[in-house]
């Protein structure tokens, strides 16, 4: 498995650097963990949000295998992609797609929002402040909703996609995401770099679109050895 298909010296040299967000712009295992310990606290403290948690698992689950899930069912072909899966876990909890719906926007979308920054990638928005100085287009690419993490982490981007986006509807590493923002920022596959921490999801969908891609280890250790692929 290649970490890095870079055919420039560093991710200043190319005209846009598209950014993965969870596990690529923070620290993602201390911050589950950290995560954890919210969640059980909650349920020591409120015992009905139990069956919320263990929907937000089945949730996550099926959202990482979404591909295999979505062809055990046939949805409308207009019926936007987070809806599909707030049915389909609905059907298998039996509750209503508008629980899953709500225990997914609290836990995963609004609680995590306070304590994201304890475990931001310092090097990585330093990075992006300094591509953003030098012109080069940063973008925020992700499976999940990305906007208020990038308040929390005070990063700015100058776009921001998710697969819930209508023009792409659909999960990575289904390439179409990435088609997509090329064609809406208007620039060659040769023009940008995915940086991701999965090669078999944000690797995958550069590949797919003959981009280049940087996968970045979850250690900060290890991160600190690519320095020299960032700024040139």
């Amino acid at each position: 498995m290649n970490q890095s298909v870079m055919r420039k010296k560093a991710l200043s040299e190319y005209r846009a650097v598209i950014f993965d967000m969870d596990g690529t712009l923070y620290y993602q295992k201390p911050f589950r963990i950290r995560m954890v310990c919210y969640l059980l606290g909650r349920m020591l403290r409120h015992p009905l949000a139990l069956g919320d948690i263990l929907l937000l698992k089945r949730y996550r689950e099926v959202r990482e295998k979404w591909e295999d899930y979505e062809q055990t069912m046939s949805f409308p072909a207009d019926m936007p992609l987070e809806e599909r899966q707030y049915e389909f876990v609905a059907a298998q909890k039996k509750v209503s797609a508008r629980r899953v719906a709500d225990a997914v926007r609290f836990y995963m979308q609004e609680a995590p929002l306070a304590l994201l920054p304890d475990y931001q990638d310092e090097m990585l928005a330093g990075t992006i402040e300094a591509l953003r100085q030098k012109g080069v287009q940063v973008v925020v690419y992700s499976d999940y909703p990305v906007e208020g993490k990038l308040r929390a982490l005070g990063i700015k981007a100058d776009a921001s996609f998710t697969s819930a986006d209508e023009r792409i509807n659909c999960m990575k590493p289904d390439p179409k995401g990435l088609k997509v923002i090329l064609e809406t920022l208007g620039l060659r596959a040769a023009d940008a770099v995915m940086v991701g921490d999965r090669y078999e999801k944000d690797g995958l969908a550069a590949i797919g679109n003959q981009m280049d891609y940087l996968i970045v280890s979850s250690s900060k250790k290890e991160r600190e050895k690519l320095k020299n692929l960032l700024i040139s």
